[in-house]
């Protein structure tokens, strides 16, 4: 009578027990010797650019700095005075030739049939101040900084070279750079009181330091033409 008894609860228990699982069997890593890794190359990430120098504005808007849009560029420009092309193209060529170690597009081209004006010139504008040679006019927002034209001083005498100067310095402003106040800048407030040659005319260091910070920057303001 017992050993039915254990018979039967043996038989139970080998029923209802869990089976041992079994277990994987262990593989062995191999070891990788340090002459594995010598042909692994690493890159350092280049800093960024750096920032805008002393004494250089940035136009702002909030705390997000301004600039065009570069799926937008280049822009369009309407001489508005063809006895004026001349300086306008040279104007253009100094901000076109400054951008390229930066990789970027032309910025300025000269409007045409198919391609409409962003800004048209205004010579001899007499809502110009007297004592200017020329301004840039602008209409802004919380999210926007709108150019609405650019006005110049056409009987203002002074060598082709100087207009050059002036016009591509308020370039500079549609472009979203403020004023400096370093001599030798082309976003120097002042004019230069030395006739100066057309080929003369060019971004400064400071310039192009400026200009790779500000475009560098993706959160920022877009800068629009009256036609946007």
């Amino acid at each position: 009578m017992k050993f039915r008894w254990l018979l039967s609860w043996l038989c139970l228990t080998a029923l209802v027990w869990p089976k041992p699982v079994p277990r994987a069997p262990h593989v062995q890593q191999p070891v990788i010797s340090p002459q594995a890794h010598l042909n692994w190359t690493f890159s350092v990430p280049l800093p960024g650019p750096p920032p805008p120098p002393d004494r250089y504005d940035i136009l702002t808007i909030g705390n997000r700095p301004c600039h065009l849009p570069v799926e937008r560029t280049p822009w369009r420009l309407d001489v508005g005075d063809m006895r004026f092309w001349p300086i306008l193209e040279r104007a253009m060529q100094v901000w076109n030739v400054g951008v390229q170690p930066l990789g970027m597009n032309y910025l300025f081209l000269p409007a045409d049939r198919e391609h409409p004006a962003d800004i048209v010139l205004r010579w001899y504008d007499p809502q110009l101040p007297r004592d200017k040679a020329a301004a840039t006019w602008w209409s802004t927002g919380l999210d926007v900084a709108r150019v609405l034209g650019i006005s110049l001083d056409g009987n203002f005498r002074v060598p082709e070279g100087n207009m050059v100067q002036i016009l591509a310095h308020e370039l500079g402003h549609v472009l979203g750079l403020g004023e400096s106040q370093q001599p030798g800048d082309l976003m120097y407030y002042r004019t230069s009181s030395r006739p100066l040659a057309m080929q003369e005319v060019q971004l400064s260091p400071r310039d192009f330091q400026a200009l790779r910070w500000l475009y560098a920057q993706e959160y920022y303001t877009p800068i629009r033409s009256p036609r946007d």
